[in-house]
């Protein structure tokens, strides 16, 4: 019994020292930031990112199986050649591309990309005084008063 307690007050004494220890500090040379992308990088890889998944959502709503993976492996195919674009126009012109394509398939396939459908005809946009939220009715059709049935 008393080794243990022993060896708990060595390890709790070695806890200190190591703790009462000052820390060193690092001295050297600097590092220097290397190939750090700018926020205007950033924000066309994360552009490009996002028309990559949405033509992916797109191609998902493609009934036929085949013809769903060979749009696909076009997806793939037209992406991996993109990549290698370096100049600054050309990946300009590649991504303004791609978005005229998406909405093209988009609308082959029936996909809305923007999320929000505007459907004239849509119980959303009916304007009526009485009520201002656009809900249909207050009450059940089967417990209005004096029906037919």
């Amino acid at each position: 019994m008393a080794s243990k307690g022993k060896n708990v007050v060595e390890v709790v004494m070695h806890s200190a020292k190591r703790i009462a220890r000052p820390r060193k500090r690092r001295r050297g040379k600097e590092t220097e930031l290397v190939d750090v992308p700018s926020l205007k990088d950033f924000v066309h890889k994360q552009t490009v990112i996002h028309l990559y998944r949405t033509f992916f959502r797109a191609a998902a709503r493609i009934p036929d199986d085949k013809f769903r993976e060979d749009a696909q492996k076009e997806i793939r195919q037209t992406f991996k050649n993109d990549a290698i674009q370096t100049d600054k126009l050309a990946i300009t012109m590649a991504l303004k591309d791609g978005e005229r394509r998406l909405q093209q398939f988009c609308s082959m396939v029936g996909y809305d990309v923007s999320g929000t459908s505007e459907d004239p005809d849509s119980w959303l946009n009916i304007k009526d005084e009485n009520d201002p939220r656009g809900r249909v009715g207050v009450e059940w059709p089967w417990e209005k008063k004096g029906g037919s049935d």
